[in-house]
C-alpha cells in the first residue's frame, strides 16, 4: 500500500515523494464478540460488537452503520432495559439510546432527607457504585446560612436547588463539606437540595462484570451482573419514585454466592426463582422483602443451595431450553427440572440434574466446555454448543443429536425466525436450511446408525431389502451402506472386529420436480446370518439437498448365535 505525502510540480515535470506504509486491521480481535436484537426508543434494532467497534446492523432494513468504540476481546454482553440499550466488555458500562452512545453515568441518590442545616437527617438511598455523586435535601429554619453535608473532603459541590429550582448567593468549602448562603433559605420541609461529588466510588467493581440477567421474582425490573471471576453478583435498585433502573447499583446491593473460592459463571431465571450456577455447584435465589430497624422495608434476595456438586462451566452461556435450564459441566450437558410434581421450582435435589449428552459424550468429550458458547433457537427447537469451528446441535423437538464441522460460530441470535451467527473473522452468517452449500463449499453431510440387534442379540439374522424414503427435491443424492459384524478380516491378536462394508446404493438420478410426495425406494443389499446390522447415509453435494423421511427393513431370523 503506497501513501501520497507530498509533491513537487514544474510547468512539464511531476515529482512525487512517496513513503511506504502497511495496513492493519483495526483492531486485534475482529471476531464478531455480541450479536443482539431488541427495541430502543420504540425501533427495532440488531446490533453487534466487532473488530473493536459496536455496530448497527439493522433498524428496519439491514446495513452497517458505526456507533462507537469497544472492547471485543472477550465476549460482549448486550442487553435492553427502559428502551436502552446497555453494553458489558468487561471494561466500560456503555448505553445507547438510539442516538448517543456513552459510558453510563449513574442515578445520583438521594442519601440524606429532612435533614436540618447542622447535618444530621433521615437516611434514604445507599450510594451508587457507579457514581461519587450525591444528593442531600434540607429542611431550612429560616435562620441558618451554613448547611453542612455529610461528608467532607469533597471533590466538588455541584448544584444548589431550593423548591427544585437552581440559585445562586451560595459559596461552598469542599474540604469541610459545607455550603454558605448569602441569606438565609426561607423555613420549608426538603425544600432545599445540594448536590455535591467525593472522589471514591466503587464504579471499577461494576465495569469489570460481563454478563447480566434481569430478575425480581415475578418481575424483571432489576438487572443483576456477573462475570468478573468472583462469587460476587450486583443487583440494580430502585430510585425515589420507585422506577427501575439499569444505572443504579447501591452499594449493598451485593450477593455472595457460596464459597468465595470459586466464581459464579452463570444466571438464568427459572419460573419465579433465580439460579445461579458456579463451576461446581448451583444455588436458587428467591425474592422477598426486609423490614429494617427504623421501619423501612426493602428488597431481600435469599440463596438457597441446589447442587452442591454439579454446575456450569461455559461463562455465561447458561441456557432456558423449554422452560429447563442447561449447562455444561466437566464433559457433559445437564439439563435441570423439578422431579416434584408440587412445585416446578429447583430445590435441593441431585436429581434435578439430568444428563442428558450421554450419546454424544465421545464427541463433547473432544470440546473445551470452558471455551463453548451456546444457544437456543427456540423457532427451530434446536440447542447449539458451539466450540472451535465445530458445533453439536440437540434438535430437542425429535430427541437427536447432529454434528457440524467447518462452522464458525462464536455468538448467536434469533431474529424474526431466523438463526444468525458471527464468526471469527468478522462475518455476520445465516443459517438456512434451504441454502445447498457453505458459503460455495460442498455440505459433506453423513448419519449413522448404531449397531441394532433387533431385540435379539443372541440370534442371527437375514435382511435382503431395506427401503428408503427421500422428501422430493431434484437431483437428491443419497449414498447408502450398510455394515455388519460378519466377513470382517481382522488379526488373531485383535479381540473387536471390524466392520464388513456391502454394497452401495446411490440416489443421484431421482428427481421430483412434478412429485411433492415422498418417494419410497427397495433396495436389494443382502446380509446373511448377522447379528448386528448399521446403517450409514451419506451425501456431498453444493447444488441439491438431501432429506431420508423414512427407513424400513425385512428382517428374518435365523438360528442361534454359536
Amino acid at each position: 500500500v503506497w501513501q501520497l505525502v507530498s509533491c513537487e510540480t514544474t510547468e512539464q515535470l511531476h515529482t512525487w515523494k512517496m513513503k511506504r506504509v502497511r495496513a492493519v486491521a483495526s483492531s486485534a480481535n475482529p471476531k464478531v464478540s455480541g450479536l443482539w436484537q431488541g427495541i430502543v426508543k420504540g425501533t427495532e434494532y440488531v446490533l453487534a460488537a466487532c473488530d473493536g467497534k459496536l455496530w448497527k446492523l439493522y433498524d428496519g432494513e439491514w446495513g452497517k452503520t458505526e456507533i462507537g468504540d469497544v472492547d471485543t476481546a472477550q465476549t460482549v454482553r448486550i442487553f435492553g432495559f427502559s428502551e436502552i440499550a446497555y453494553i458489558l466488555d468487561g471494561k466500560k458500562y456503555r448505553q445507547w439510546d438510539g442516538t448517543t452512545y456513552k459510558e453510563v453515568e449513574g442515578y445520583v441518590p438521594l442519601v440524606l432527607v429532612s435533614a436540618i442545616p447542622a447535618g444530621s437527617g433521615t437516611e434514604l438511598e445507599q450510594v451508587n457504585k457507579l457514581t461519587g455523586k450525591r444528593r442531600v435535601q434540607y429542611s431550612p429554619d429560616g435562620e441558618a446560612t451554613v448547611f453542612q453535608l455529610p461528608e467532607i473532603s469533597l471533590t466538588s459541590v455541584d448544584s444548589v436547588k431550593i423548591n427544585e429550582q437552581p440559585v445562586t448567593g451560595w459559596t461552598a468549602d469542599a474540604e469541610k463539606g459545607t455550603v454558605t448562603f448569602s441569606e438565609a433559605p426561607p423555613t420549608g420541609t426538603n425544600t432545599v437540595e445540594i448536590s455535591y461529588t467525593v472522589g471514591t466510588n466503587f464504579r471499577s467493581q461494576v465495569e469489570a462484570m460481563r454478563f447480566s440477567e434481569l430478575y425480581n421474582g415475578a418481575q424483571d425490573t432489576r438487572v443483576f451482573l456477573y462475570g468478573d471471576g468472583s462469587n460476587q453478583v450486583f443487583y440494580s435498585g430502585l430510585d425515589t419514585d420507585g422506577k427501575a433502573r439499569a444505572d443504579y447499583f447501591p452499594d449493598l446491593n451485593v450477593a455472595n454466592i457460596g464459597e468465595s473460592n470459586t466464581p459464579v459463571t452463570g444466571l438464568i431465571r427459572h419460573y419465579s426463582r433465580l439460579i445461579a450456577f458456579k463451576t461446581e455447584s448451583t444455588y436458587s435465589i428467591s425474592y422477598s422483602t426486609i423490614t429494617l430497624e427504623d421501619g423501612r422495608i426493602t428488597a431481600g434476595f435469599y440463596i438457597t443451595p441446589v447442587n452442591r456438586t454439579i454446575g456450569n462451566s461455559a461463562m455465561g452461556q447458561v441456557m432456558l431450553v423449554s422452560n429447563s435450564p442447561r449447562t455444561l459441566h466437566g464433559q457433559d450437558c445437564y439439563e435441570w427440572s423439578n422431579v416434584s410434581r408440587y412445585s416446578s421450582n429447583l430445590s435441593s435435589d441431585e436429581r434435578q440434574a439430568k444428563r442428558i449428552s450421554d450419546r454424544v459424550f465421545a464427541t463433547l468429550s473432544g470440546m473445551d466446555t470452558e471455551k463453548c458458547t451456546c444457544w437456543d433457537d427456540d423457532y427451530s427447537q434446536q440447542y447449539f454448543i458451539s466450540c472451535n469451528g465445530a458445533a453439536l446441535v440437540h434438535n430437542y423437538a425429535s430427541d437427536a443429536w447432529y454434528y457440524y464441522s467447518n462452522f464458525d460460530a462464536v455468538c448467536f441470535l434469533s431474529f424474526h425466525g431466523e438463526l444468525y451467527f458471527g464468526t471469527s473473522g468478522g462475518e455476520l452468517r445465516k443459517l438456512d436450511d434451504s441454502e445447498k452449500s457453505i458459503a460455495g463449499d460442498e455440505i459433506d453431510a453423513y448419519w449413522e446408525s448404531g449397531s441394532m440387534d433387533f431385540g435379539e442379540d443372541f440370534r442371527r439374522k437375514y435382511i435382503a431389502h431395506i427401503w428408503i424414503g427421500l422428501k422430493p427435491t431434484e437431483n437428491s443424492e443419497v449414498i447408502v451402506t450398510v455394515q455388519t459384524d460378519r466377513k470382517s478380516v481382522y488379526s488373531e491378536k485383535v479381540v473387536q472386529k471390524k466392520m464388513a462394508t456391502f454394497d452401495d446404493a446411490d440416489f443421484s438420478d431421482w428427481s421430483f420436480s412434478t412429485n411433492y410426495k415422498p418417494f419410497m425406494q427397495r433396495l436389494k443389499i443382502k446380509a446373511k446370518k448377522v447379528t448386528y446390522y448399521k446403517i450409514i447415509f451419506k451425501s456431498k453435494s453444493d447444488s441439491t439437498g438431501a432429506t431420508v423421511v423414512a427407513l424400513d427393513m425385512r428382517v428374518r431370523y435365523n438360528g442361534y448365535v454359536k
